[in-house]
């Protein structure tokens, strides 16, 4: 595992940053705009992100991997820092579209240097490990955010803190990461386009590809309107919010590790896969009846998370399982499902708001996540 450990570090570091700000950048953006627009902009940013997932292959084959690795950093770290600095609604919205656009890429190029480094036999366990990395920094973030909140008020002192996180991996980014390019290895297939013909043929990749947009779309509505439910409609302030997504978050700590080593060795990613979406779908069914209740949101929003980290986890190994370290343009569209997800969550959740009341968002969640079985259920198990 040493030769992983540029990777781990940076990705771990990557995700302390990614939880500082994912939890209150709704509630930031808030502010300075009504909440319509707040989804605009992150709509925005998804779509800018989708794009460039789009034309990934080419960026990384004109550019090289580690160049654009570490320009991915760079602008992640600038627009935080600027987001800390701006005091106009449209330099908000701009450094905002930014970093929405890039953050995923970042985590791609990453994945894209571990999957060099992967075997096929030992894919769950490193998958695992490496979404347990993601996970400890994500959860380490609100923790954080806590800490913060208790010391100093407002945003500006998180977002600073949130820019400098990224010292680190931009440092290994720079130093530490190999300088070989994609021309210099025949492994990589890079096209201008991605290979959705090929991606539509192979059911399987296909079917554990939708099952990901499913969690994706679960992420993208949680992430934007969960904060806004809890602060501005039921009334917690940040530092009990950042004990409760600190706990919520705990499961990706606990289980995607164990869960890449059970799919490994004794179940297949298709039960273990189905089992969380119905833990998750469960869960959202009884946020609408729950009020300002403190220990009722962590345990909910816990569960909620049991049955997303098990999804997360096999799909990334299942995904990983069926294709190559060259497979760039397959693989750019399985990350094309995050901002896919975000894009998706944002029109529910609006059009959710806009008809009905805050809470149905739940409900209407739920359903999703139950149609996601469909996809589950199908896939030819790896065991």
């Amino acid at each position: 595992m040493m030769r992983f450990g540029s990777i781990f570090v940076s990705v771990f570091f990557l995700s302390i940053h990614y939880g500082v700000i994912l939890y209150i950048h709704s509630s930031y953006l808030g502010d300075f705009f009504q909440p319509n627009t707040v989804s605009l902009l992150m709509f925005l940013g998804a779509s800018g992100s989708l794009i460039f997932f789009l034309f990934a292959p080419k960026l990384i084959k004109l550019l090289g991997k580690r160049v654009f690795l570490y320009i991915s950093l760079f602008l992640v770290s600038a627009s935080s820092t600027f987001m800390a600095l701006a005091t106009t609604a449209e330099s908000v919205a701009v450094a905002s579209i930014i970093y929405s656009c890039l953050i995923p890429m970042t985590y791609y190029c990453l994945d894209i240097f571990l999957e060099e480094l992967s075997t096929d036999k030992k894919t769950g366990e490193i998958r695992g490990i490496y979404l347990t990395v993601i996970s400890l920094g994500v959860a380490t973030g609100p923790f954080l955010l806590a800490l913060l909140a208790s010391i100093w008020q407002g945003f500006q002192p998180v977002y600073i803190a949130a820019a400098l996180l990224l010292i680190p991996p931009i440092i290994l980014a720079i130093f530490s990461f190999k300088s070989s390019t994609p021309k210099a290895h025949g492994s990589y297939h890079h096209s201008f386009r991605l290979p959705f013909g090929a991606w539509w043929r192979d059911k399987n990749i296909r079917r554990v590809t939708l099952a990901r947009l499913v969690l994706e779309s679960f992420y993208g509505l949680m992430i934007v309107y969960t904060p806004i439910y809890l602060y501005r409609v039921l009334g917690f302030d940040w530092s009990e919010l950042g004990v409760i997504f600190t706990v919520m978050l705990l499961p990706f700590i606990l289980f995607d590790w164990l869960g890449g080593e059970l799919a490994d060795r004794f179940w297949g990613e298709k039960e273990l896969m189905s089992t969380g979406l119905l833990i998750a779908g469960f869960s959202l069914l009884f946020m609408p009846f729950i009020g300002k209740v403190f220990w009722a949101w962590m345990l909910v929003l816990f569960m909620s998370r049991v049955g997303a980290s098990m999804v997360e986890t096999m799909t990334e190994t299942y995904f990983f399982k069926s294709v190559k370290a060259g497979d760039t343009g397959l693989l750019s569209i399985f990350r094309l499902m995050r901002p896919a997800g975000t894009i998706s969550g944002i029109i529910i959740g609006v059009l959710v708001i806009n008809l009905f009341s805050f809470e149905k968002i739940f409900f209407v969640l739920a359903v999703i996540i139950f149609l996601g079985l469909k996809e589950s259920f199908s896939i030819k198990d790896t065991l």
